[in-house]
């Protein structure tokens, strides 16, 4: 349903400047999700990234104030139209503007991680990032298209990056060779890591479920 009404909203230039104002939000998300991991590969990019870093956090904080003003005024004037749509949004927005909160998280965590993430178990994380990373840049796609096997098969990876998030927490706890900075540090970017996909994962839930079962994960078999 949600697909047909925002096919809908592209072509009227005040619903598709909301459906833009969205996926504007969503690149910089990824764009602060990219920064901060590679500041934490390379510490002495930290320093020249912070502020731009903590601006680009305001303005999807902005915008997420502005698509919400933009729906309740869409709604005062127009209360029986595009009602499932505009609760969508709410809901959706949200989710893109704690990606960027997690994505801030993650920059800090250069404070606390200082021997780099250049072990075998960094490396570890390196890949479920990238594979984060990547579902990030696919639902923005998968929005803006509304693809909806696309968003079928982000939902799904959240299912396993979730247990494999937990399993590498697991296997952390053990490693008696790390200094407890590290321990705490990876902790922390893995809990990170799984909150900006679950995030994902909610955005493009809004393609494939139907409006109660948006934000809630993966269960059983998607059709």
């Amino acid at each position: 349903m949600f697909k047909e009404i925002l096919s809908a909203w592209k072509e009227e230039s005040f619903l598709s400047s909301i459906v833009d104002e969205f996926v504007e939000m969503l690149r910089l998300d990824l764009w602060m999700f990219e920064q901060s991991v590679e500041s934490l590969k390379d510490h002495s990019k930290a320093d020249g990234l912070k502020q731009e870093l903590y601006s680009e956090d305001k303005n999807v904080n902005k915008k997420e104030q502005d698509i919400r003003k933009k729906l309740v005024e869409h709604l005062s004037i127009n209360p029986r139209q595009d009602f499932v749509a505009c609760l969508v949004f709410m809901s959706i927005v949200k989710d893109a503007e704690r990606i960027g909160d997690y994505a801030k998280n993650i920059f800090e965590l250069t404070s606390i991680i200082k021997e780099g993430v250049e072990d075998d178990f960094g490396v570890l994380l390196m890949s479920l990032t990238n594979t984060i990373m990547k579902d990030l840049e696919e639902v923005i796609t998968s929005f803006r298209d509304s693809d909806y096997e696309k968003a079928k098969e982000i939902m799904v990876r959240h299912k396993e990056i979730s247990s494999q998030v937990e399993s590498l927490i697991r296997s952390l706890s053990l490693r008696e060779d790390f200094p407890s900075n590290k321990i705490v540090g990876y902790t922390l970017f893995l809990r990170y890591l799984k909150r900006i996909s679950s995030h994902t994962a909610n955005i493009a839930s809004a393609i494939v479920n139907p409006l109660e079962k948006i934000d809630f994960a993966v269960e059983g078999e998607l059709k």
